[in-house]
C-alpha cells in the first residue's frame, strides 16, 4: 500500500518558517567555534616552543596533534548521533560544559622532555594535557552544526555547507589576527585567560542551538534522521547523469577524497617548516601557510561552479620544477622571494585539490562522512610528515616529495561531473614549460653546481612538452624529471661520511677538500681541518681572526667559566686552557654524539680545559645554574640557520646576564642569511638594562680575497650591563678594536610574548 504525503488545505496555508533565529544562532555557533579553534594552535605553540629549544618540529608535531584530534571530533560527530539518537544533544551539551573545569590552558610542570620517550611522542603528551578535552570538544562542531541544521527542514537545510564556509573565516579570523594582534597586545597569560572566557561564551551559544533543535524536532519541523554510517546512495540510471552531490559514495571516491586532503595538508606543513627552518619558528611563519590553506577552502566550497580547476592544475603542472629547484638551492634567490612562491605554490596546490573535493561534496545525507574522510586525509599528511618521514627518511625529503606528488593531481581533473574537462591541451602551457625548463638550467649551472642529470631530465621534460599530444603522459615525463633533480641533489652531489635525524632537524656530515664539515639543515655550522696540525685551530664562525678570536683575547685568559648555548662542531672548545670549565649547552644528545666522538672532530676530546655538556634548552638549563657563574656566555644556538627566538628576547637577555659574573660579557651570535638581527638586538638588550658592541666580519683582505681560509664571515654581538666591560674589547691597543662598533638600537624590541620577523628581513 502506498500513501501521498497530503498538503494543507488553500484556505489554511501552513505559517512561514522563521529561518533568522536558527541562521545567525548556528552560524555564530560554528563561527566562535572556528575562532577558538585555530587561536589555540598558534598560542599552545609558541609556549610549548621554549621547552623543545625554538624547534620547528614543535608546529609540526602540534599539526599533527591537531589534526588527529579533529579527527575524533569528525569521527564522534558521524557516529554518535547515530548511537545515540534523540538523546545525543542532551550528550553532547554535558560534553560541551566540561572542559570549563580545567580552563584556563596552561603549561604543565612536566612539560620539557625527559629523555624517558621520544621527543615528538612527550610533546603529543603535553599538547593532551594541555588542550585535548577543549580542542576535541571544538572540533566536534563543524560537521554536528551542520548535520543538525540539514535536519531542521528550513529552507537552507538541503545544503547547510554555507556553515562550513563560516567555520572557514572565523578560522582564518582567528590565523590573521593572532601574529598582527593577539601577541603583540596580549601576553600568554593574557590570551589564555580570553581563550577560556571565549569558550565560556561558545558553551552558551551551542546550548542554545542544542535548545532550538530538540524544540524544533519536538515540534516534528526536521527531517529525518541520516541514513545508517554504511547504507550507499544508490546510483541513478546513466541517462539521467547525476550532479557530484548525489552520485553513489563508492570506496574509490572515498579513496579519492583521503588523497585530495592529504597532499595539500602535507605540503603546507612542509612548506612551513621548510621556511621556519631556515628563518625562524614564528607564529607568522606558522599561520600564513595555514591561513592560505584556510582561504582556499572558503574560496573552493564558497562557490557552486568549479570550471577554474583545470587553470590551477596547469599553474601546479608548471611551477613543480621550480619550486623543486629553489627547495634544493634556497639562497639563489632572496628570502622575500623564496618564501612568497613557496607560499604561492602552496596556494595554487590546495586550491586545486579542495576545488575538486568541493565539486565533487556529497549530498547533505552524507556531510558528516565526507567531514570525517577528509580530516582522516589531512591527519595522514600530517602523519606521513610529523612521524613517517622522521623515521624513514634521514633528511628532509618530504616537502619537495609532496611537490613532485602535486603534479599527479592532473589525472583527477575530470572525474568530478562539476569540472567540465581534463587539462587541456593549451598550447601557452606547453611553451611555458618549456621556457621554464631553459630558465631552470640557466639557474641551476649559475649555481656552480654539476647539472649533468638535471640537463638529461629538464631536456626530457621539455622534449615531452612538445612530443606527447596527451597532458597526462607529460606528467609522468615531468614527475620523472622532478625526481631526478631530487636525487641528484640530494645524493650524487653529496659526500656524506654521515646523515641523521631528529625531532631537531636534519644534519650532515661531509668531507671535502681537506675539511670536514657539519651542516644543519642547509647551514654549514662548523668546520675542522683534517690535518693533524691544523686540527686544533678554530675555524668558521670561531676562527681567531674573526669576533670570538677577539673576545678570547680581551676576557679568556682570566674566564675561570665560560658558557656556551649551542654545540655544534664544538669549536669555541679550542680557545680552553688549563684550569678553565666549558660548560655546553646543547639540545640535541645527537649533536652532543657527534661532537664528543673523536672520529668525527676532536675539539672537545682535545681540550686543554675541563669541559661539561648538558643537554636540554640552554636558556632553561643554562638558567639552573647558579647567579654570577660565568666570566663569559656565548649564545650561538641556531636551527640550521634559524635562531630560537625565545633566545632573544628582554627576558631572555635579562635572565643570561643574571648569570654573568662581575665584569662578565655575553656574547651573541647574530651572524644569518636572512635576518637583520643586530638592530633588534640592540634595541631589545637596552631594553633589558644592557650595553652593547658589534663586529661584522667579512674574512676578506685589502685584496678582496679570503684573510682566513680556516674562517667564514662573521658577526658577533658583546654585551654586558656596564660598558665598562666593554672596554677590553674596544680600547686602543686591542686586537680589532676598530672593527667593533657601537650597537645599533633601532629595530624591533621582542619579549616572551612577541618576536616579529617583518622589521628585520634582509
Amino acid at each position: 500500500m502506498t500513501t501521498t504525503e497530503q498538503t494543507p488545505p488553500a484556505s489554511t496555508p501552513a505559517a512561514p518558517v522563521r529561518t533568522a533565529p536558527y541562521n545567525v544562532l548556528f552560524t555564530a555557533t560554528i563561527l566562535l567555534s572556528a575562532l577558538l579553534l585555530f587561536a589555540v594552535q598558534p598560542m599552545v605553540s609558541k609556549v610549548l616552543l621554549p621547552p623543545y629549544g625554538g624547534a620547528a618540529a614543535v608546529w609540526t608535531t602540534s599539526l599533527l596533534f591537531f589534526q588527529t584530534v579533529l579527527l575524533i571530533g569528525y569521527a564522534y560527530s558521524h557516529y554518535a548521533p547515530r548511537l545515540l539518537g534523540r538523546y545525543h544533544p542532551l550528550v553532547h551539551a554535558a560534553l560541551v560544559l566540561t572542559p570549563l573545569a580545567v580552563l584556563p590552558i596552561a603549561l604543565p610542570a612536566w612539560a620539557s622532555p625527559d629523555g624517558s620517550a621520544p621527543v615528538a611522542v612527550w610533546l603529543l603528551l603535553v599538547l593532551t594535557a594541555m588542550v585535548g578535552l577543549p580542542f576535541a570538544v571544538l572540533s566536534t562542531t563543524g560537521p554536528l552544526i551542520q548535520a543538525w541544521y540539514a535536519r531542521l527542514g528550513l529552507p537552507r537545510s538541503d545544503d547547510p555547507y554555507f556553515l562550513y564556509a563560516a567555520s572557514n573565516v572565523g578560522s582564518l579570523t582567528a590565523l590573521i589576527a593572532y601574529p598582527f594582534a593577539v601577541e603583540p597586545l596580549l601576553g600568554i597569560g593574557a590570551q589564555a585567560g580570553w581563550w577560556a572566557a571565549g569558550y565560556g561564551c561558545f558553551a552558551a551559544l551551542m546550548l542554545g542551538c542544542v535548545l532550538l533543535s530538540l524544540r524544533r524536532a519536538k515540534r516534528g519541523g526536521g527531517a529525518p534522521a541520516p541514513a545508517a554510517a554504511d547504507e550507499e546512495e544508490a546510483p541513478r540510471p546513466a541517462e539521467a547523469a547525476p550532479p557530484a552531490s548525489e552520485r553513489a559514495v563508492t570506496w574509490r571516491r572515498r579513496l579519492l577524497w583521503i588523497g585530495l586532503s592529504a597532499l595539500p595538508s602535507s605540503l603546507m606543513q612542509g612548506a612551513t617548516s621548510y621556511m621556519s627552518t631556515d628563518v625562524a619558528a614564528v607564529p607568522l611563519l606558522w599561520v600564513l601557510p595555514l591561513a592560505l590553506f584556510l582561504a582556499t577552502y572558503i574560496i573552493a566550497f564558497g562557490v557552486r561552479r568549479h570550471g577554474w580547476v583545470n587553470g590551477t592544475v596547469d599553474v601546479v603542472l608548471i611551477g613543480m620544477l621550480p619550486m623543486l629547484f629553489l627547495s634544493q638551492s634556497p639562497s639563489v634567490v632572496p628570502v622575500p622571494l623564496t618564501l612568497l612562491t613557496t607560499l604561492g605554490m602552496l596556494t595554487a596546490v590546495a586550491l586545486a585539490c579542495h576545488g575538486l573535493l568541493a565539486a565533487d561534496r556529497p549530498a547533505p545525507a552524507k556531510l558528516t562522512e565526507f567531514f570525517l574522510i577528509t580530516s582522516l586525509g589531512g591527519a595522514l599528511g600530517s602523519l606521513f610528515n610529523g612521524v613517517i618521514a622522521p623515521l624513514v627518511f634521514d633528511r628532509v625529503l618530504e616537502y619537495p616529495l609532496a611537490l613532485i606528488a602535486s603534479v599527479l593531481l592532473a589525472f583527477t581533473v575530470g572525474r568530478s561531473s562539476r569540472v567540465v574537462s581534463a587539462l587541456g591541451e593549451r598550447l601557452p602551457v606547453r611553451l611555458a614549460v618549456i621556457a621554464l625548463a631553459g630558465v631552470l638550467l640557466v639557474l641551476y649551472l649559475l649555481s656552480g653546481v654539476p647539472a649533468f642529470i638535471l640537463l638529461v631530465a629538464l631536456s626530457t621534460m621539455a622534449a615531452a612538452a612538445l612530443i606527447f599530444p596527451a597532458a597526462r603522459a607529460r606528467v609522468l615525463v615531468f614527475t620523472a624529471a622532478g625526481l631526478a633533480l631530487l636525487i641528484n641533489s640530494q645524493f650524487i652531489q653529496s659526500s656524506a661520511v654521515e646523515a641523521g635525524r631528529t625531532f631537531f632537524g636534519s644534519y650532515m656530515i661531509r668531507e671535502e677538500d681537506g675539511l670536514r664539515h657539519l651542516a644543519h639543515g642547509t647551514t654549514v655550522h662548523g668546520f675542522q681541518s683534517l690535518d693533524p696540525e691544523q686540527a686544533a685551530e678554530p675555524t668558521s664562525y670561531y676562527s681567531r681572526t674573526g669576533p670570538v678570536g677577539d673576545l678570547f683575547a680581551a676576557y679568556g685568559g682570566d674566564a675561570g667559566a665560560v658558557g656556551v648555548v649551542g654545540l655544534g662542531t664544538g669549536a669555541v672548545a679550542a680557545y680552553g686552557e688549563a684550569g678553565q670549565r666549558f660548560d655546553f649547552y646543547e639540545i640535541d644528545p645527537e649533536m652532543v654524539r657527534i661532537a664528543s666522538d673523536p672520529d668525527r672532530f676532536t675539539y672537545l676530546s682535545d681540550c686543554a680545559c675541563e669541559v661539561r655538556t648538558v643537554v636540554g634548552d640552554g636558556r632553561l638549563k643554562l638558567g639552573e645554574a647558579p647567579a654570577g657563574e660565568y666570566d663569559l656566555i656565548m649564545l650561538d644556538a641556531f636551527t640550521s640557520d634559524a635562531i630560537p627566538t625565545h633566545m632573544l628576547t628582554r627576558e631572555a637577555l635579562t635572565e643570561f646576564a643574571e648569570h654573568l659574573a662581575p665584569g662578565g660579557v655575553l656574547a651573541v651570535h647574530v651572524s644569518n642569511r636572512n635576518l637583520e638581527l643586530a638592530p633588534m638586538v640592540g634595541a631589545t638588550s637596552a631594553e633589558a638594562g644592557l650595553e652593547g658592541v658589534v663586529r661584522y666580519d667579512r674574512n676578506t683582505g685589502a685584496d678582496g680575497e679570503q684573510a682566513n681560509p680556516l674562517a667564514t664571515s662573521s658577526e658577533w654581538i658583546a654585551l654586558a650591563p656596564d660598558a665598562a666591560a666593554l672596554e677590553p674589547l674596544t680600547r686602543s691597543g686591542a686586537p680589532n678594536s676598530e672593527a667593533w662598533a657601537p650597537l645599533p638600537g633601532d629595530g624591533p624590541v621582542w619579549t616572551d610574548s612577541y618576536s616579529s620577523l617583518l622589521g628585520i628581513l634582509k
